[in-house]
């Protein structure tokens, strides 16, 4: 048995997966790595599509199950994998050694959990002199049952998220959440990423939060990538236009870059104009504010 992708076979099904994104199914021609990907997708009881007028296509929901198990099995997305290769790079964004090594947050999230006998439980077992505020724990993504779970919250800056407990009381429409932490880069952490494909192919588009600075690059981080989000979490409208300062946003990012009222979600445009006015609100500068789903 074919128990991983070739090279050649990730790299022409990410390029597939990119065109894919505007249509159902795609056509490709004949070839030995096409061949190879068949065989492993008939393993795995995987159907990436049909022959037609001496072509492949290729569809949207066979790509959508190769990239359900590789999350299950800890390979990486197609993205990812493709990513490394191309790039040449030792950094890691497979389980497949013959493609890269794995690193220490591949496969895990960083969450955080306020519930009450969880806090108990670690001030006992590290006989702590007071009960923390929050516990936050290394989860591997293979054990987590995202079925208990209606919303999944990722944090963007770490000391919000050690912080975390304070914003909780003044949050509302929140149930049922499993917050984690975006990553220590400038962008989401593997880890992250991969358990919002997950997310994604077991929950569908929603439920997805982001919770960050009250500016235009959130906005922008919240549209970005595979999988965007449904929700930001942020000060009612009413409370963030109190509370904007125009000393907080950036001066060094470009307001009209992408259009980016052009690729919004309806429901966000209200919040979208009034951050245009180069004003913003730090995550760090929300405690006490009440927190709303947009």
């Amino acid at each position: 048995m074919l128990k991983l992708l070739g090279a050649r076979a990730i790299k022409e099904l990410a390029k597939a997966q990119k065109k894919l994104l505007l249509e159902q199914r795609t056509a490709v021609k004949n070839a030995p790595w096409l061949t190879q990907a068949l065989t492993w997708c008939r393993e795995h009881e995987i159907e990436l599509g049909n022959s037609e007028s001496r072509q492949y296509w290729i569809t949207r929901s066979g790509i959508a199950s190769i990239e359900q198990w590789l999350l299950l099995h800890q390979q990486g997305s197609l993205e990812q994998q493709a990513s490394s290769l191309l790039g040449g790079r030792d950094s890691v964004k497979s389980s497949n050694e013959k493609i890269a090594r794995i690193t220490p947050m591949q496969h895990r999230v960083l969450s955080a959990s306020c519930d009450l006998g969880q806090r108990l439980n670690q001030q006992q077992f590290f006989d702590l002199l007071e009960t923390p505020e929050q516990v936050s724990v290394e989860l591997e993504l293979s054990m987590i049952n995202l079925a208990n779970y209606e919303y999944l919250v990722v944090i963007e800056n770490r000391d919000s998220f050690n912080d975390w407990h304070r914003y909780l009381p003044f949050t509302q429409g929140l149930t049922q959440a499993l917050v984690i932490y975006r990553g220590h880069d400038k962008s989401h952490s593997h880890g992250c990423k991969a358990l919002k494909q997950r997310w994604n192919l077991e929950k569908g588009a929603q439920g997805l939060v982001y919770f960050g600075d009250a500016d235009i690059a959130g906005l922008g981080i919240a549209m970005a990538g595979d999988t965007p989000y449904q929700h930001l979490l942020l000060p009612s409208l009413e409370t963030l236009l109190a509370q904007l300062d125009p000393c907080q946003a950036n001066p060094q990012y470009d307001y009209s870059q992408r259009n980016l009222a052009l690729k919004l979600l309806e429901k966000w445009l209200p919040l979208f104009n009034a951050l245009n006015q180069q004003a913003a609100l730090r995550q760090q500068k929300m405690f006490n504010l009440p927190l709303v789903l947009y």
